[in-house]
Formats: C-alpha cells, sequence, structure tokens
C-alpha cells in the first residue's frame, strides 16, 4: 500500500468507519511506514483538541482596560436636537404669513393675479371670505379669499401633520 491511498484512509479509521480487510492492510502499512504513523498521530491530537471543549476567561482586568480605552476615545459628535413638528409648523406658518404679508404690501401686479387664483380657489368659501374679509377691514375680497384659502390649507396642513405625528415614530 502507498502512503497517499493510506492517508485517504485515515479518517474512516479515526472515525471508526473504516471496513475490517482496509482496516488490515491500513496497519501492515502503518507498521512499516513512519512517516504515515506520524501523520495519523497528530491527526488524533488533533481531534482530541477539537473534541475538548475549552473554557476561555477574560483577563482579570479586562473590564477596567476597556473602560479606560473607552474614556481616552474622543467623545462622539452629537446630533443637533430635532425640533417638534408643532415648533416646525409655527415656523411655517410665521415665515408664510410674513412673505405674504411682504408681498401684498409691495402691490405688485402679479400680487393681484395670485389674489384672482385665491378668490376663484376659496370661491366655495366666499361668505367665510366676506366675514374673514370684514373682519381685518378690507372691502377687497380677493384678499379675503386668499386668507381664507390660505387659512383653510393651514388647517388641514396642521390635520396633517397631526395624523402623520401618530403613525410615525418619534427617532425618525
Amino acid at each position: 500500500m502507498r502512503c497517499s491511498t493510506s492517508e485517504k484512509l485515515f479518517d474512516g479509521l479515526l472515525d471508526g468507519t473504516l471496513k475490517a480487510h482496509r482496516r488490515r492492510m491500513l496497519d501492515g502499512h502503518l507498521a512499516k511506514c513512519s512517516r504515515c504513523t506520524g501523520v495519523l498521530e497528530e491527526l488524533r491530537v488533533i481531534d482530541a483538541l477539537l473534541l475538548t471543549p475549552r473554557r476561555l476567561e477574560p483577563a482579570p482586568n479586562f473590564t477596567f482596560k476597556t473602560m479606560a480605552e473607552i474614556r481616552s476615545m474622543p467623545q462622539p459628535k452629537l446630533l443637533p436636537p430635532r425640533l417638534p413638528l408643532w415648533m416646525l409648523f409655527g415656523f411655517y406658518l410665521a415665515a408664510s404669513w410674513t412673505v405674504i404679508a411682504a408681498w401684498f404690501a409691495v402691490g405688485r401686479p402679479d400680487a393681484h393675479a395670485a389674489l384672482a387664483f385665491a378668490q376663484h380657489l376659496a370661491g366655495a368659501f366666499a361668505g367665510i371670505a366676506r366675514v374673514v374679509g370684514t373682519g381685518f377691514g378690507y372691502g377687497y375680497s380677493g384678499v379675503a379669499g386668499a386668507v381664507t384659502f390660505l387659512l383653510i390649507f393651514d388647517v388641514a396642513l396642521l390635520a396633517g401633520v397631526i395624523l402623520l405625528r401618530r403613525r410615525i415614530p418619534e427617532r425618525l
């Protein structure tokens, strides 16, 4: 028997699944070949090491060393705190109404076109527009219509924010 043939049988020998006549042939080869005998002994040692459970214990001062290393690390950069949704909505309202007031105060020609468009959109709310326009002292119903439209839009936007806030987790 050659060494290459016998090495293929080592697994079966170690597992105990080698047939009797093959085992006799392998034993005869191992009696003559010191190289194959050495390889088989190394495999037995490796099998014993792999089958022996080992328990690893951390060093006695493992926690102290780890905490010291963590303390020496630079502090992570924190994200800026998030603004609550109601505050963002308040900023939106303040900014949008300021821009609208400035735009109307300048009195550019396109402001009148925008008022006409808003009045058209708020046509269904003509009664409310007159009340709002009278309450603000405007005789021009286009301003009242635009204001009414924007108020309704803002209320709808606020309702959407409130509904979405309940469905979206806070950590997003």
